[in-house]
C-alpha cells in the first residue's frame, strides 16, 4: 500500500484531516488539482470547537495570531438600530467562541505544519481520474493537471474532501440533493488600513431594500456582502463604480482596497450517504450550507476530528463498523446547523417592509424584556450527539445528556489528555482503577467520579466502569490508542 489513507482535496478540511491523521502516525497522501492553497479568502469565521481541534495539532496559537476575536454580533433593524444578537464572550471549551480568520493565512499555517510531518505527503497539481474500490483497499489513478502519465495510488481508505463539486462523490454516483435554500449574494473582501469605525464587530443588516452582512475579518481585512434580488444582473454589481457606491455609506477616513468581488450562490445540500465501503466524504463534499451562522468550514473541521481517530482505530484493529458511526453522529448535527443557517438567513433576507417591521418589533421586545441578553449568551450550547459510538445511547433530551456531549476544557486540559482515549477522574480511587485498566488518566475535580473520553473529547461513558470497559472493547478492540502504542484493555 502506498498509504493508509488517501485524501482527495487539499482545502482546509483536507489539510486538517491530514494533520490529525499524521499526528496519529497514519501514513497519509493528500492530492489536489491546485498547485497551491487558494490565495483568496472564503471562510470568514471559526468557533471554539474548531480552535480546540487546532489545539490538538498544536496550531491554535498560530491560527489566532492571524485572526481577530469577536465579542459581539449585532442585528441592525430596518431603521438602523443595532441590537446585539450574540455575545460570544465566554465558553466552556477553553478557546474564544467566535474568531474572524483570513483563510489563506490559516491554510498556509496548516500546509507548513504538514510539510513537517513525516507521515504526510502532499501532491499538488494532481487530478483524480479513476477510482476503484475493493474489499481490501482503494486504488486511485491521478494525472498531472497539465497532462502526462497517470500514477496509481493504493490505500486502505480514501476520503473525499474535494468540495461541493466533489469528483470523489461523482465517481461514487452519490446524489447531492436536498437543496432547501438558493440565494445570490455579492461578496466583497477588502484590505483596510485600520478597522472600519462604523463596523466594530460583525453586523447583519436587515434592510428590506437590500439586506447586508458586514464584518471585520483578520487584522487589516474587512468583508461586505449584499443580497442580489431575483432578476438582477450580477455582473453589473462587479463594476467598480457600483462597488464604490455600495461601499460609500460604510467608509469614513479609512483606506479600502478591494481584494476580491464575486457573486456567490448559497446552497444547503447534503450527500445521500457519506460512506461507500472504504471511501468516505467530508466537508463540502458531504454537505454545504449557507454562511449565515459561520458553520461552513467549522462543520467540515468537525467531520475531520470525528473521522480521524476512527480511521486510526480501524487501521489498528477496531471493527470496521466503527466508521459507520461517523455519519450517524455528524449528519444530524450538520442538518441542524443547515436549518439554523436557513432560518437565520430568512430573518436577515426579509424584503417585505411589513414583515421586516414585525421582525424588528419582535427583536426590540426581546431586547427590552431582557430575554435577548440571555439568548445571545446561550445561543451556542455545548455540542452533543444523540447517537453513535458511545457506551450507551445518549439521553433523548440534550440538556440531560452527559454521554454524547463534548467535554469542557478548563486550563487547556486537552494538552494533558494527549491524543488518545483518556479518563478524567476526580477521586484517587477512580484514577487508580482506570490506570489499572490501561487508560491514561488526568485527575481533575468535576461533577462525577470519572468520565471516559474519546479521542475527540466526547464523553463515551461516565458510570458503571465494568460496563464501560466492555463497551470500549467492543467499540475499538485492539484499536485503542491512549497516547501510547495501542494496547489491550484489562477486564
Amino acid at each position: 500500500m502506498d498509504a493508509d489513507v488517501l485524501i482527495c482535496g487539499l482545502g482546509p478540511v483536507g489539510q486538517l484531516l491530514a494533520l490529525l491523521l499524521a499526528d496519529l502516525g497514519v501514513r497519509t497522501i493528500a492530492v489536489d488539482e491546485a498547485r497551491e492553497p487558494h490565495p483568496l479568502p472564503r471562510a470568514a469565521v471559526v468557533d471554539d470547537e474548531v480552535l480546540r481541534i487546532f489545539q490538538a495539532v498544536g496550531l491554535d496559537q498560530r491560527i489566532l495570531a492571524d485572526a481577530q476575536v469577536q465579542q459581539t454580533v449585532s442585528f441592525v433593524t430596518a431603521r438602523g438600530r443595532a441590537i446585539p444578537a450574540l455575545r460570544p464572550v465566554h465558553g466552556d471549551l477553553g478557546q474564544p467562541p467566535l474568531v474572524s480568520i483570513h483563510q489563506p493565512s490559516m491554510e498556509r499555517t496548516m500546509v507548513a505544519a504538514l510539510q513537517e510531518r513525516e507521515a504526510a505527503q502532499l501532491r499538488w497539481g494532481q487530478r483524480l481520474e479513476v477510482l476503484d474500490r475493493r474489499a481490501e483497499g482503494v486504488t486511485a489513478w491521478v494525472r498531472p493537471v497539465e497532462g502526462g502519465r497517470a500514477t496509481r495510488l493504493d490505500a486502505r481508505y480514501l476520503v473525499g474532501c474535494d468540495g461541493g463539486r466533489s469528483a470523489v462523490r461523482g465517481r461514487l454516483q452519490v446524489p447531492f440533493g436536498g437543496s432547501t435554500f438558493v440565494q445570490r449574494w455579492l461578496v466583497l473582501d477588502a484590505l483596510v488600513d485600520r478597522p472600519i469605525a462604523r463596523v466594530p464587530h460583525p453586523c447583519f443588516v436587515g434592510d428590506p431594500a437590500r439586506p447586508i452582512v458586514t464584518l471585520p475579518m483578520s487584522p487589516g481585512r474587512h468583508r461586505w456582502e449584499w443580497m442580489l434580488h431575483p432578476g438582477e444582473d450580477a455582473a453589473a454589481f462587479l463594476d467598480r463604480d457600483r462597488i464604490d457606491a455600495l461601499l460609500a455609506p460604510w467608509i469614513g477616513d479609512e483606506q479600502v482596497e478591494v481584494e476580491r468581488a464575486v457573486a456567490y450562490t448559497f446552497h444547503a445540500r447534503t450527500a445521500d450517504r457519506w460512506r461507500a465501503g472504504r471511501v468516505l466524504l467530508a466537508g463540502d463534499a458531504a454537505h454545504v450550507m449557507p454562511p449565515f451562522v459561520g458553520q461552513g468550514f467549522s462543520s467540515g473541521a468537525r467531520d475531520a476530528a470525528n473521522l480521524a481517530w476512527k480511521l486510526d482505530a480501524v487501521l489498528h484493529g477496531a471493527p470496521d463498523g466503527l466508521l459507520d458511526s461517523y455519519e450517524a453522529e455528524r449528519r444530524p448535527h450538520v442538518t441542524s446547523m443547515q436549518r439554523l443557517a436557513v432560518r437565520w438567513g430568512g430573518l436577515v433576507q426579509t424584503t417585505a417592509p411589513r414583515t421586516a417591521w414585525i421582525r424588528d418589533a419582535a427583536l426590540a421586545l426581546l431586547d427590552r424584556s431582557g430575554a435577548r441578553e440571555w439568548i445571545s449568551e446561550q445561543a451556542k450550547p455545548l455540542p452533543t450527539y444523540r447517537a453513535g459510538a458511545f457506551a450507551r445511547t445518549p439521553d433523548r433530551l440534550p440538556l440531560r445528556r452527559r454521554v454524547g456531549s463534548l467535554f469542557p476544557q478548563p486550563d487547556r486540559l486537552d494538552d494533558r489528555l494527549g491524543r488518545g482515549w483518556a479518563v478524567v477522574a476526580s477521586t484517587p480511587e477512580a484514577a487508580s482503577g482506570w490506570r489499572a485498566a490501561g487508560l491514561h488518566v488526568v485527575e481533575l475535580p468535576h461533577e462525577r467520579d470519572w468520565t471516559l473520553l474519546r479521542p475527540d473529547r466526547y464523553v463515551f461513558a461516565c458510570e458503571d466502569r465494568p460496563q464501560a470497559l466492555r463497551a470500549l472493547r467492543a467499540t475499538v478492540g485492539s484499536g485503542l490508542r491512549t497516547g501510547r502504542p495501542a494496547m489491550a484493555v484489562a477486564a
